[in-house]
């Protein structure tokens, strides 16, 4: 098994390993191998854990004019965030390169100023195949099998608008120690349905001890849950507690089933909390240390508008109840990760859907002749279309799922819809529309 080493270096002329956006400096990045890679090439991963900050690089321009030496740039993967990369190394070589030119931004940055304005210092580290957190699995893949050097598995890019933010402090340095987070799903738990709850706990930024890392949950409404039929991959319980429980995490990252409780009791209103608490060994990810669920009786009892994943297939079309009498519908719903977004195989494994595959299915029935408008707008209230030249879609299919041939779509409308403030959108170049 080869070990990896990583460097990176930049064309400032300075003492720092600084990207400049005026200056158009270049950033290079390294592998070395102790050994050839294997047939078949090698794939290896790093990860900076700074959000969209390969957007300070011009990947466009890397795909349009590559400069990599011992790389199969067809091979190359973006992770969930686009804080970190997969490269392949070819067959037989003992080091690769690629080297990427800074972007130079538009500032001040309406989107994601804390990483696209002014100094951010980001450390590149190389990841192995059984540390890929869970929301990047499926869009990190093959990665090979490899051990990093740990005197080189490592470094830090400083990225800056201009050089003279190079005399600003630094950010903080992260914590040596281990960290951990909570991700939680699907937003309602159905007692007669016996919905299942997914509970992901990421372990990030440091080395799980061989006996696991025992971390400490409080559930303050533990007692709705159903305890015997809890399934814990990568690691066990190892206490439960009043009002919470520890998980010793063996991997890093470990999911844990729980499906909530038919008591018979009437739910109203009802919510329940899992949150991350103190412990010896680790640090709490503050902005991710906790989940609450919503929890009903029956399906019926989700109120109109309160969208829950999985709603990705027609049999979990979210139903809009649409009718003379109750014109309209309105809800909210993200096209990003959700731990709780995922569907049971046959074999009792959990199929997951990322960000790059989720679609929100939605039921209406219609007669001929009926019209409908669909107004979309993006987190910040804007509508469509929304984010960076990403336009949302839309198609219609018939009841048994085929695509429906015997509707027309009318066009993107030009006014605003009924009680709106927001004008329309102008009509879709007909080359982007689905049908």
């Amino acid at each position: 098994m080869p070990q990896v080493s990583l460097s990176t270096s930049t064309s400032f002329n300075g003492d720092l390993n600084a990207l400049v956006e005026d200056q158009g400096t270049s950033l290079t990045v390294r592998f070395d191998l102790d050994e050839p890679a294997p047939a078949g090439g090698l794939k290896v991963y790093i990860d900076s854990e700074v959000e969209q900050i390969l957007n300070r690089l011009n990947l466009p321009g890397a795909i349009a004019n590559p400069q990599i030496e011992n790389l199969n740039l067809l091979a190359t993967q973006t992770n969930f965030d686009n804080s970190g990369l997969a490269v392949e190394i070819t067959e037989g070589a003992t080091f690769a390169t690629v080297t990427l030119n800074v972007f130079d931004n538009v500032e001040p940055d309406t989107f994601l100023p804390e990483t696209f304005d002014g100094r951010v210092d980001a450390v590149f580290s190389l990841v192995t195949a059984d540390q890929i957190t869970i929301e990047d699995q499926s869009s990190i893949t093959g990665v090979g099998d490899y051990t990093i050097d740990p005197t080189a598995g490592g470094s830090t890019v400083i990225f800056v608008d201009d050089a003279s933010q190079l005399m600003e402090p630094p950010a903080p340095p992260m914590s040596d120690g281990l960290q951990v987070s909570l991700f939680t799903g699907p937003r309602y738990l159905i007692e007669d349905e016996g919905t299942v709850s997914a509970h992901a706990f990421l372990a990030t930024n440091g080395v799980i001890p061989d006996d696991g890392l025992v971390v400490s949950v409080d559930a303050p409404n533990l007692s709705e849950f159903d305890l015997a039929g809890i399934s814990v991959e990568g690691g066990e319980i190892a206490t439960v507690r009043d009002g919470g429980f520890d998980l010793r995490m063996t991997e890093y990252t470990t999911l844990v089933n729980l499906p909530i409780a038919d008591d018979g009791e009437p739910e109203s209103g009802e919510t329940a909390t899992f949150s991350l608490a103190e412990g010896d060994g680790y640090e709490i990810i503050s902005d991710y240390s906790s989940g609450t669920f919503n929890l009903v009786d029956t399906a019926s009892d989700i109120s109109q508008g309160a969208i829950s994943e999985p709603n990705d297939t027609f049999p979990e079309a979210v139903d809009t109840q649409i009718s003379p009498e109750n014109p309209s519908f309105s809800g909210d719903d993200s096209i990003y990760f959700n731990i709780g977004n995922r569907y049971l195989k046959d074999d009792g494994t959990y199929q997951y859907l990322d960000y790059g595959e989720d679609v929100d299915v939605y039921k209406v029935e219609l007669s001929a002749g009926d019209t409908i408008a669909i107004e979309t707008f993006d987190k910040e209230g804007n509508s469509n279309p929304i984010g960076d030249g990403l336009r949302l879609r839309s198609a219609i299919y018939d009841a048994e799922g085929n695509l429906a041939q015997d509707y027309m779509i009318i066009g993107t409308v030009s006014s605003a819809a009924p009680d709106k403030l927001f004008g329309g959108i102008g009509p879709f170049d007909e080359n982007e529309t689905d049908t």
